[in-house]
C-alpha cells in the first residue's frame, strides 16, 4: 500500500568530490539601507524583454540522472550520523505536500569541501536567482575598468516591469546610478532595475562570464529563453560570489551589504550568522541561494518547483527547517571529519516510486525505524507491505550492531554479549 510510505526513501551514494509555525515573510532592512523592504510577492521575472508572460519559454525540466553504480564508494571516511537522517525525515514527513513536488538542496562546507547534494542536477526555471551572478558580472566589469558604477541611467516607461521591485512605482525620468540599480536588484529583486542593467550590460556578455565559472552547467549559464538553474550550478555561483567578497576589493563590501539586505529571509543560518542570499520566485518556482558566515562558513541552496501552489508559511517552513538542520550540522562537524567527500541523495518522484533500500546502513536504520514508528505495527507487516526481505534487513543492520525488537517494534542496539546471531533469530518470522 503506497499510501503508507508517502515519505519517499532516500537512495544515496558517497563518492570523492570537491567542493507548523509561521515564518515572517519579510526581513527588516539593515540600518542605513537606501532600499526598503516590501511585502513578499512573486518576483514575476519574465524571460523576454517586453515583460509579457513567458511560461511557454521555460525549458522543459531535465530528469534526474542517478549517479552510476560504478562510482567508487569511499571506505573509512565520514558517515552522516543517523540523527541527521532522523531529523531530515521528520521535516519532510511533517509537510505532506513535500513529497509531491520537486525539491533540490546543496550544501558545501567552505573549510573542508564536504558536500551534501539532494537531487543536485535537477533543473528549474531560475526566476530572480539569476540576478546575483548577473550583478557579480557587472562588478567584475567594474574591476576591469569596463563598467562605471557612477554612470547614470534614466528610468523610462520601456523599462517598467511588473512583479517585485520599487522602480515600477516611481516617476519616469528619475535617474539612478548603476550602483543604485544593483542595490535594487539584489535587495528588493527589482525587475525594472534589472531590465535597465541588462540593456547597459547585455546578456551575451553575461552568458560568456557565467560559462567561465567552474562548475556551472552549460544550460545554467544562459540568460535568455527561460534561464535555468540546478543546485550544482548554484553552488558554483555562490562560490564565485564568496570568492569575490573575500578579495576585499573596492566592490566586495557593496556586494556583501546588498545581499545581506535581501528582503526575504528564507534560508536561515543560525543565531549570530550573517547570510548573503538571493531568492527567486515565479509562479511555482521558489528558490533561495545563500552563503552563511558564522562559526563555520558554508554554501547552501534550496530549489523547489511547487507547481503553482500558493506560497505560505508551510513553504517558507521547508527553507527554515532544512536550513536550520544544516546550520546545526555545520556547527557540530569537526574540521577533519569529512574531508572532501560528497554525499548525493535522491528522493524519487511519487509517480516514479519504487522501493529501493538505502545502501548506507545508518540511513537504512533511520528509514526502517521511522516507518515502524509511524506506519507499521510490526516488522512482518512492513516487509509484506513494502515487499522487502526481513533477512536482508537483518544482515545490513547487524553490521552496525542493530537488530529488530518485537517489544519495541524498532531496530535497537544489540547487547555486546548477545550480538552474534541475534538479528537472524529476531527477524526470522518476517521471511
Amino acid at each position: 500500500m503506497k499510501s503508507k510510505y508517502l515519505g519517499a526513501l532516500l537512495a544515496a551514494l558517497v563518492f570523492m568530490g570537491g567542493c507548523a509555525e509561521e515564518l515572517p515573510a519579510e526581513t527588516e532592512p539593515h540600518t542605513g539601507s537606501a532600499y526598503t523592504a516590501a511585502e513578499p510577492i512573486s518576483d514575476g521575472l519574465r524571460a523576454d524583454e517586453s515583460g509579457a508572460a513567458a511560461a511557454e519559454s521555460i525549458p522543459a525540466e531535465t530528469e534526474f540522472t542517478a549517479v552510476s553504480e560504478t562510482v567508487p564508494q569511499v571506505l573509512g571516511t565520514y558517515d552522516l550520523p543517523s540523527e541527521f537522517y532522523d531529523r531530515f525525515y521528520d521535516i519532510t514527513d511533517s509537510l505532506a505536500h513535500f513529497n509531491y513536488y520537486d525539491i533540490s538542496l546543496s550544501y558545501c562546507d567552505l573549510e573542508t569541501g564536504f558536500r551534501i547534494m539532494l537531487n543536485p542536477d535537477k533543473h528549474y526555471y531560475s526566476a530572480s536567482v539569476i540576478k546575483a551572478p548577473y550583478m557579480l558580472y557587472i562588478y567584475r566589469l567594474a574591476l576591469a575598468g569596463k563598467a562605471d558604477l557612477e554612470q547614470k541611467m534614466t528610468y523610462t516607461e520601456k523599462y517598467r516591469r511588473e512583479g517585485t521591485g520599487e522602480l515600477k512605482n516611481m516617476e519616469f525620468g528619475t535617474e539612478f546610478t548603476v550602483e543604485e540599480l544593483i542595490g535594487y536588484c539584489l535587495e528588493t529583486s527589482d525587475n525594472s532595475a534589472f531590465a535597465m542593467l541588462k540593456e547597459l550590460y547585455p546578456e551575451d556578455g553575461y552568458e560568456q562570464f557565467a560559462a567561465s565559472i567552474e562548475g556551472v552547467h552549460a544550460e545554467d549559464a544562459k540568460a535568455k529563453g527561460g534561464p535555468q538553474i540546478c543546485c550544482e550550478s548554484s553552488l558554483a555561483f555562490s562560490r564565485a560570489i564568496y570568492n569575490f567578497i573575500g578579495e576585499n576589493n573596492p566592490y566586495s563590501e557593496n556586494l556583501f551589504t546588498h545581499m545581506t539586505n535581501s528582503r526575504n529571509a528564507m534560508i536561515y543560518g543560525g543565531d549570530g550568522s550573517e547570510v548573503v542570499r538571493k531568492y527567486g520566485w515565479y509562479e511555482g518556482f521558489f528558490h533561495d541561494m545563500a552563503i552563511v558566515y558564522g562559526e563555520k562558513n558554508y554554501l547552501i541552496s534550496i530549489m523547489t518547483n511547487l507547481d503553482m501552489l500558493e506560497i505560505d508559511s508551510r513553504e517558507y517552513g521547508i527553507f527554515r527547517d532544512l536550513s536550520l538542520l544544516f546550520a546545526e550540522y555545520a556547527e557540530s562537524v569537526a574540521k577533519d571529519d569529512n574531508g572532501g567527500d560528497t554525499v548525493i541523495i535522491k528522493i524519487p518522484k511519487w509517480e516514479e516510486y519504487e522501493m529501493v533500500l538505502p545502501k548506507d546502513p545508518y540511513m537504512l536504520l533511520s528509514v526502517m525505524n521511522m516507518k515502524l514508528r509511524d506506519s507499521y505495527k510490526s516488522l512482518d507487516e512492513l516487509c509484506e507491505d513494502m515487499d522487502v526481505s526481513a533477512a536482508d534487513l537483518a544482515v545490513q543492520l547487524e553490521k552496525i550492531g542493530y537488530a529488530y525488537s518485537r517489544e519495541l517494534n524498532s531496530f535497537a542496539p544489540v547487547p555486546k554479549e548477545t550480538e552474534q546471531g541475534t538479528a537472524a533469530s529476531e527477524t526470522s518470522a518476517g521471511e
